[in-house]
């Protein structure tokens, strides 16, 4: 029938197409569910606009409402004369005939007068109506929370010619209401409050009593579905939330989309139908196909297999056809493996270039030995000879190699074990310990010159030993413990170091804070404190400096100069950077949203200053915070700025192009003088504590200090001091026309609410 391997292809082929039909069901059904779901999110759209336009229809009937009372002659007679009880007898009757929930009376000054029912808004009254009085407001039409509950609330000036109250009336948004907005809609509704942080809900809802339990029970993320539907309720809703503009309040649309779902699954089960033929009759076709296609196939895999078990001793299957070729390769193959088996095995535990062991050599050996307590490990480290080896080309390189070599066999000839295990470090075991003195011995075989190609080359190393005890338990920790012995007898005079107890646990340490940094950000071990700023010319603080403080569950507290250093060494410090602009903008947004207009100065890294999108990301984080670039500074250090001038300067000039007061931080400290300082886009010069710390009583510092000030004004920067600790630096500082100090005699770094206390306290001496 099909006798060459063509033939079979082509039938399995045509069980390919077979799954290509099915793929083209797939792709129909999502297409068609897509579908769905797009007429679905159409619908509710504009219910949700037919939503705003009831909620704004129902404000202008209530306002004019309020409004007819507050125009009543003899209502406004008993406000002007105060008759308590004639107000709220009128409150209470004309609230009753519009259908309010509350009615109340407010002084101008925005204090409660009179109230039908007890609720606690004074200070959002107070505030709203102060708000309309400096804006010049007729009228206010809003939202409030109370309870859980939104309510709407419509407050009305009564004049008499000038103001002298306001009556307000508020209506609750409730399950009346639901029902009058889907009557016009033809949507459930439901209104949501809000009582535990995203937790839990309660409110009005149009939808069956059970519907309305589940949606409240399951509901999470009620703002996510103001931005894109959701499903709800087992995907038997597909719903879109809307914000009332009260706090925690949340107007759902609700599309019942069962219908949707049984005309998709129609669709389903007749496409279903049909592809579910065709694919049973592909494979029907395949099965009988099978069976002659795979027997040869079948037979060539157990030799392979026998192959892999005995080697040459398996004997090839007879086979037919195209398959002959494939039987007689193998065969040849067979006959080659057990040769290339042996150099394998060689290769794979030796260096080629030395004919040492390797690295896997010596890790094998390790693992069938760890974890003992006599002898110890030797690794040689040949410095700088990446260098050595461009200098003198590869081939030449590998002579110094096996030179070295050579040198190694000679010293170590009792060795257990000698390996090469990197490019330029060798590795010795032994069964005993070694003593100084023979590693002094073990340096001193490299003092006499090696001569490579008639040139005299010399060589440095480095040599650390590991002796072995029972807490190295693995090869990682014998070799990550000797990579830190050899990191350090590159420090030591002698050349060589060994291994002392704790290193490896600083390492350690080292490791997991750079590694918890991520954890640390979502899970608040991070926080900031900020640091007053105090104004001289004007005893006040409109400043501070954000400082980031880490309290590690485990570690405990963590010092801000060890994790940024080692963030900085790992390049994970823009992580850092961008969560603090973050946090602190989120901040300030609070602050300034209250009238406290304080600016806050973050600290960047060097590796912050060779961004070049950090303009845009700061730029873009000001715009979503909705703050002034006022709002902000940034402090570089001197020796971030020398890092890459030409580029730093190039992002600093993007960051003043914004607006943003820049500060040199440090100043005095760094490799950078005025000279380059009156080249940078900077607005202010930070002198460094060590100069401000002991003032009062170095003369030198405070000629310093007093140089420093005169000739930053001189170039038209402001000038901070930081480090002030008491009283008589503080003056001295005065005296010489300091512009900002801070330091721990005004304040230690504050939680943001403990520094806005501190602030409003502030009384300098």
């Amino acid at each position: 029938m099909l006798t060459s391997f063509r033939s079979r292809l082509i039938a399995l082929l045509l069980g390919l197409l077979a799954m290509v039909q099915l793929g083209t069901a797939v792709a129909v059904l999502s297409s068609l569910k897509e579908d769905n779901y797009k007429q679905g999110v159409q619908a509710i759209d504009v219910a949700k606009n037919v939503f705003d336009l009831s909620l704004g229809s129902r404000a202008d009937q209530l306002t004019k409402g309020v409004k007819i009372l507050a125009s009543d002659f003899g209502f406004k007679q008993a406000v002007a004369t105060q008759e308590i009880g004639t107000i709220r007898s009128v409150l209470a009757n004309h609230g009753a005939r519009i259908g309010a929930d509350v009615s109340l009376l407010i002084a101008p000054d925005g204090k409660i007068i009179a109230a039908t029912k007890e609720l606690n808004i004074d200070q959002t009254v107070t505030r709203l109506v102060q708000s309309a009085r400096r804006s010049g407001g007729a009228s206010i039409n809003t939202m409030i929370s109370f309870d859980g509950q939104a309510y709407q609330l419509v407050l009305v000036p009564i004049k008499a010619p000038n103001t002298i109250a306001w009556v307000g009336m508020t209506f609750l948004l409730d399950k009346k209401l639901a029902e009058q907005i889907k009557a016009v809609t033809g949507l459930d509704i439901s209104f949501l409050g809000d009582t535990n942080g995203g937790q839990d809900f309660s409110g009005y809802s149009t939808l069956p009593e059970q519907d309305k339990h589940d949606l409240f029970q399951e509901i999470q993320d009620v703002a996510g579905m103001s931005e894109k539907p959701q499903f709800t309720n087992a995907d038997k809703y597909l719903s879109l939330s809307i914000h009332l503009t009260a706090k925690d309040q949340w107007g759902v649309l609700h599309l019942p989309y069962k219908p949707w779902l049984e005309s998709y699954n129609r669709a389903r089960n007749q496409l279903l139908l049909i592809f579910t033929g065709a694919l049973a009759l592909a494979l029907l076709v395949g099965i009988l196909l099978a069976r002659n296609l795979t027997a040869p196939i079948e037979r060539l895999v157990e030799f392979a297999r026998q192959i892999g078990l005995v080697g040459s001793d398996a004997k090839a299957p007879a086979v037919t056809g195209e398959f002959c070729v494939l039987s007689n390769t193998m065969m040849s193959m067979q006959s080659s493996i057990a040769l290339r088996e042996e150099e394998l095995t060689n290769r794979a535990l030796h260096d080629l270039h030395t004919g040492l062991y390797n690295r896997n050599a010596v890790e094998q050996h390790l693992a069938s030995t760890l974890p003992r307590e006599n002898g110890c490990l030797v690794l040689v480290d040949i410095r700088h000879f990446k260098d050595l080896n461009n200098m003198l080309g590869f081939d030449n390189g590998d002579a110094l190699l096996l030179s070295v070599t050579e040198r190694l066999l000679g010293w170590a000839s009792h060795a257990v074990m000698q390996a090469r295990i990197a490019g330029d470090q060798f590795l010795l075991v032994f069964e005993s310990d070694i003593t100084p003195e023979q590693c002094h011995s073990l340096c001193a075989c490299f003092d006499p010159v090696f001569i490579v190609e008639g040139s005299e080359v010399h060589l440095s190393v480095a040599v650390g030993i590991l002796p072995f005890e029972e807490t190295i338990t693995s090869v990682n920790d014998a070799m990550r413990r000797l990579d830190i012995t050899v990191d350090r007898a590159k420090e030591e005079s002698a050349g060589f170091a060994f291994y002392q107890t704790g290193q490896d646990e600083s390492h350690q340490r080292q490791l997991r804070i750079i590694g918890d940094l991520s954890t640390a950000l979502e899970s608040q071990q991070m926080f900031v404190v900020y640091q007053p700023k105090v104004g001289v010319a004007g005893k006040d603080c409109n400043e501070a400096e954000a400082l980031v403080r880490w309290q590690h569950p485990e570690l405990g507290f963590i010092p801000p100069d060890e994790f940024i250093s080692l963030l900085e060494q790992a390049g994970n410090i823009q992580l850092l950077t961008h969560w603090v602009i973050n946090t602190v903008l989120s901040q300030l947004q609070v602050w300034w949203r209250d009238g406290h207009r304080i600016r806050v100065a973050i600290n960047l890294s060097a590796h912050d200053l060779v961004n070049e999108q950090l303009p845009k990301f700061i730029e873009q984080a000001l715009k979503e915070n909705e703050l002034p670039v006022e709002a902000l500074a940034l402090e570089v250090t001197e020796s971030a700025v020398m890092k890459d001038r030409n580029k730093v300067i190039q992002v600093l000039n993007g960051l003043q192009s914004l607006g943003i007061h820049l500060a040199i931080d440090d100043f005095g400290t760094g490799q950078s003088s005025l000279a380059y300082l009156r080249e940078l886009p900077v607005n202010e010069v930070k002198i460094d504590r060590a100069f401000i710390q002991y003032i009062d009583t170095n003369k030198g510092d405070e000629f310093i200090v007093k140089a420093s000030i005169e000739l930053s004004h001189s170039l038209g920067f402001q000038v901070t001091a930081e480090g002030a600790e008491n009283i008589e630096g503080v003056a001295l500082l005065e005296h010489y026309q300091c512009d900002k100090i801070q330091g721990y005699y005004f304040s230690k770094p504050l939680m943001a609410d403990d520094f806005l206390q501190w602030q409003q306290a502030f009384q300098p001496a």
